[in-house]
């Protein structure tokens, strides 16, 4: 289960522009028929839910509770073990080994890097259902992309936050 982290940096400078994250994550959620979205932050080998929409699941998903990178489908997207776009989960070793698939469980899953100014990774920008989404495919990741690049924009331009 996720854990609180102490640290909880802003990661917007202004309302309007956590406002925008908000909004990006629940629009996209909705569009897509996913159950949850959050953009995520690295911090420490740890990913810290930083924003989150997943109504009538606020128990198993917060802000500010973080999970290790090791246990959660991030870092196995970013080193090209799993693939961004998952509309069945089960199709993927990695994916069916990790405890969180089931323990969720997380039947399809589609995640982006979030990218700093500078060009290293701040997090991902993730959506997932509990069940397999066949319909699932090149239009959702085209979207989902697109909307992490608008919410990297609103992101505060700071250096990475150590907790």
């Amino acid at each position: 289960m996720p854990n609180q982290t102490a640290a909880l940096p802003i990661i917007a400078e202004s309302p309007d522009q956590h406002a925008a994250i908000q909004h990006a994550l629940d629009s996209v959620r909705e569009t897509l028929g996913m159950e949850v979205a959050y953009l995520s932050e690295f911090v420490d080998e740890r990913a810290v839910f930083r924003a989150v929409s997943a109504p009538g699941l606020e128990a198993m998903i917060q802000p500010s509770q973080s999970m290790d990178l090791r246990e959660v489908y991030c870092k196995h997207i970013l080193d090209g073990g799993l693939p961004r776009l998952m509309p069945d989960t089960s199709a993927h070793t990695i994916a069916v080994d990790l405890p969180i698939t089931q323990m969720i469980p997380i039947g399809s899953h589609l995640s982006v890097p979030v990218h700093r100014p500078d060009g290293s990774v701040f997090g991902m920008f993730c959506f997932l259902s509990r069940h397999p989404r066949p319909d699932l495919g090149p239009d959702a990741l085209t979207l989902v992309e697109a909307q992490s690049a608008n919410v990297a924009h609103q992101l505060v331009a700071a250096p990475p936050v150590m907790a």
